[in-house]
């Protein structure tokens, strides 16, 4: 499968959508991998965080976005990866630097949304 910009942008609203239909307690199912729903997300915020600094988006380096609560996260996951999808649509998607984060990008994105499909349908497990 070729991944473009345009199928990573498709992916993200994927799991954006999926994102904003938890509440409360919804957060803390177990996902495939075993984190809360939550904690799996925190962890995609960090991956975007590392890709986007890789990618040149313009924050300081180092610096990791602030941990919000989790109903806070669908905003952070999606300004996140707007601003990466921005800096990649740019990019030659054929210079090797550039399509690697296009790569890296499209699997974090993917890996966490296929692991949190994992959880059902956010019902707690007993």
């Amino acid at each position: 499968m070729s991944v473009s910009v345009g199928s990573l942008a498709r992916e993200v609203v994927l799991l954006v959508q999926v994102l904003r239909g938890w509440a409360g307690s919804s957060w803390e199912v177990p996902a495939a991998s075993g984190l809360t729903r939550a904690q799996r997300t925190i962890r995609l915020v960090g991956e975007l965080a590392v890709l986007g600094e890789r990618a040149g988006v313009g924050a300081p380096p180092g610096i990791s976005p602030p941990r919000l609560a989790p109903h806070a996260l669908p905003d952070q996951v999606a300004v996140l990866a707007e601003e990466l999808l921005a800096v990649l649509d740019v990019a030659d998607p054929t210079h090797p630097p550039g399509h690697q984060i296009l790569l890296d990008t499209h699997a974090a994105v993917t890996d966490a949304r296929a692991d949190l499909d994992g959880a059902g349908f956010g019902f707690r497990l007993r």
